[in-house]
């Protein structure tokens, strides 16, 4: 007989009290590995997304990755393994459609604490308890926490993170000479001698001086310094300002000029090379690797360029310039070549139909639970009409007319929601779904130059993970070296093989 295989995975909060009741990361492990051992289980591998949010699986390239490998035939895993059920997700509809994925496909989930193996039917409804307590708890701690904000901001006490110019001890704000400093040279800059964003932060840069975290001065980290008024002694929470309990670094008077200079500033300019760049951010400079974005283009020339070079100036990195219609071409022809060579049709098909089939379930349920609610004002409606025909009751007919009024209304407001239900129903039970999708990858071309300039961004950023371009002297010289898909196209085809059979 086969020894069972498993994946174990662990996932730590990015806010502690999130976390209240659970383990470390290392703790985690410890017990997975140590159960394992108990019940002669292989241990494959152990994923982690650690300072990872468990409201929803986005995000957690661990969960996603382990994911991936459990549903591949050829790795043969039998369990999914966590510490604690809530590791997987707080979210109660992301841990019901994991299991109902999993059971489809004969593997199954191990919460050690809460002695779950969803091998057992019973089970099933003991995650389904435990993943409603944990949004439950989520809820009761976001709750408990943001009525304790609430009441420090009413004192005007600090709220937590890292403020430039200041430091903060005993949970209070205290000034720190050095970085005040800064602080006043921005706004002198901006207020009294009419420095732009940029020219301020490249000046900064030059000068070495560094952002709180280390990092090198931006437009947007110039202007959040210019907008805090944290400076001049508010602290903030949702939106309200409160006078706070500490030092103002800058003087109304100042704070007032810059308030001036920045408004006279903040009309929109008109755009001199419309369009969009739907590749900035995940297009990267082939100098620093960051991303980059629009640049400072003509009408008649575009280009992407280096985001630390426009915002920051070229003491963070290069312009690195590549012509905005080369890129484009060049990544749009790499995806068509892909998705017509290595994405057959019928694959796409099973992962709509499989998405479909996991909606139509609540829509078919409720279109059955209005069907009958109407059914049951019909027989009253009759049951009415009836007795009204009986004249030894001697009832009133205005009443009766109105009642039935009342009751042809409530049937005629649940028709027209079972109408719209039903539309949805036979929209997703359409067998000419194959027939759109084949045209659809045959004709990929023409729809994508049907999509707006947004639309086209977020195409571009769904299925592509970053672009590398190779360096060279000058912008002639720069051509694309690669591009990085969020999936591998092959394994598409491959994945959706085995939760087929």
């Amino acid at each position: 007989m086969r020894r069972k295989r498993a994946i174990g995975y662990k996932r730590r909060s990015p806010r502690s009290e999130k976390d209240f009741g659970n383990t470390s990361l290392e703790k985690q492990e410890d017990e997975i590995v140590k159960y394992c051992n108990q019940n002669n289980i292989e241990l494959v591998d152990i994923y982690v997304d650690d300072l990872k949010s468990g409201s929803s699986f986005k995000g957690r390239e661990g969960f996603i990755e382990m994911y991936n490998q459990v549903l591949k035939v050829d790795e043969e895993i039998d369990y999914i393994i966590v510490f604690k059920q809530d590791r997987l997700s707080r979210d109660p509809l992301d841990t019901l459609y994991l299991m109902k994925q999993l059971n489809a496909v004969d593997k199954h989930i191990i919460s050690i604490a809460d002695s779950i193996n969803t091998e057992d039917p019973t089970a099933k409804i003991l995650v389904h308890v435990l993943s409603l307590v944990a949004e439950l708890e989520r809820e009761f701690i976001s709750f408990r926490t943001n009525s304790g904000m609430e009441k420090r901001a009413e004192n005007g006490e600090f709220l937590g993170g890292k403020v430039y110019g200041y430091e903060v001890i005993n949970k209070k704000l205290s000034i720190l000479p050095k970085e005040a400093r800064v602080v006043k040279y921005i706004f002198n800059k901006c207020a009294i001698e009419k420095w732009g964003y940029k020219k301020i932060a490249a000046n900064l840069n030059i000068q070495g001086i560094k952002t709180k975290n280390g990092n090198q001065w931006t437009v947007n980290a110039v202007k959040t310094v210019l907008q805090n008024q944290q400076y001049i002694g508010y602290t903030k929470w949702r939106g309200k300002y409160t006078k706070g309990q500490h030092t103002p670094i800058i003087e109304m008077s100042l704070w007032d000029e810059t308030r001036k200079v920045m408004q006279a500033r903040s009309y929109t300019p008109q755009k001199i090379h419309p369009g969009s760049y739907p590749l900035s951010g995940i297009l990267k400079c082939p100098q620093c690797g960051g991303p980059m974005v629009q640049g400072n283009s003509s009408q008649e020339y575009k280009y992407y360029q280096c985001n630390k070079n426009k915002n920051s100036g070229s003491s963070a990195c290069s312009s690195n310039l590549i012509k905005k219609e080369y890129a484009e071409e060049f990544v749009f022809k790499d995806f068509l070549h892909q998705l017509k060579r290595k994405v057959s049709p019928s694959t796409v098909y099973s992962v709509t139909q499989s998405i479909l089939d996991y909606e139509l379930n609540p829509l078919e349920k409720e279109a059955s639970k209005l069907k009958k609610q109407i059914g049951k004002l019909e027989r009253e409606m009759l049951n009415i009409m009836e007795h009204s025909s009986d004249t030894s009751l001697n009832l009133d007919v205005g009443m009766i007319k109105s009642h039935l009024a009342t009751k042809q209304d409530e049937i005629n407001k649940i028709k027209s929601a079972l109408s719209e239900i039903t539309l949805q129903v036979e929209l997703k039970q359409n067998e000419a779904i194959m027939d759109i999708i084949e045209f659809s990858i045959k004709n990929f071309e023409d729809f994508y130059l049907t999509l707006s300039d947004d639309e086209k961004k977020m195409f571009f950023h769904s299925v592509i993970k970053e672009i590398h371009v190779i360096k060279g002297e000058k912008t002639r010289d720069r051509r694309i070296k690669d591009v990085k898909y969020h999936f591998d196209f092959k394994d598409i085809n491959y994945l959706i093989g085995n939760i087929e059979q």
